[in-house]
């Protein structure tokens, strides 16, 4: 995720993006004990973007979601990823976990670049998928869920919101 590149940009159907990169991380999700289910929506308008770096990003954030919900052996581990258009020129992704939560002490610097709660993380990773989907023209946020576990959600414009 850190390598950089010059973005490869097309009309893409983000599911697509999304069934990628679940098919790409199928150990990750099966050798955690992890649920995963996908709620896509249907007849979503086409986003402009790079395929590798969005796929880059639901994979960070399934990843991360998984690893939030290492401690909670009391609970389902269910790892949900949504897709659901906004408004009429944009597209919204969500990656919802079971996990513990953000800290609110730490959600203010979630993003923040070396910023990590992780023994021997990096603290790259949310920073770079910020960096990408506002590269993108999008933007990316952070909640805690009403019951267990944290929400990641990005929203890029659709395809005829660029032009």
């Amino acid at each position: 995720m850190s390598k950089k590149t010059e973005p490869e940009k097309a009309a893409l159907d983000i599911n697509d993006v999304i069934q990628e990169g679940v098919r790409l991380m199928q150990r990750e999700v099966f050798g955690h004990a992890t649920s995963l289910r996908l709620e896509l929506a249907s007849a979503l308008p086409p986003v402009v973007g790079d395929r590798v770096q969005l796929q880059q990003v639901i994979i960070n954030l399934a990843i991360n979601a998984i690893q939030a919900m290492t401690s909670v052996p009391e609970r389902q581990r269910e790892l949900l990823i949504r897709s659901q258009a906004v408004e009429s020129d944009q597209v919204s992704v969500e990656v919802v976990d079971a996990g513990t939560g953000i800290d609110p002490e730490h959600a203010d610097r979630l993003f923040r670049a070396f910023f990590t709660t992780k023994a021997g993380g990096m603290g790259m990773g949310l920073s770079i998928c910020r960096s990408i989907i506002e590269a993108h023209g999008g933007r990316m946020s952070a909640a805690n869920n009403a019951g267990p576990g944290a929400t990641f959600q990005f929203i890029l414009p659709s395809g005829s919101a660029q032009r």
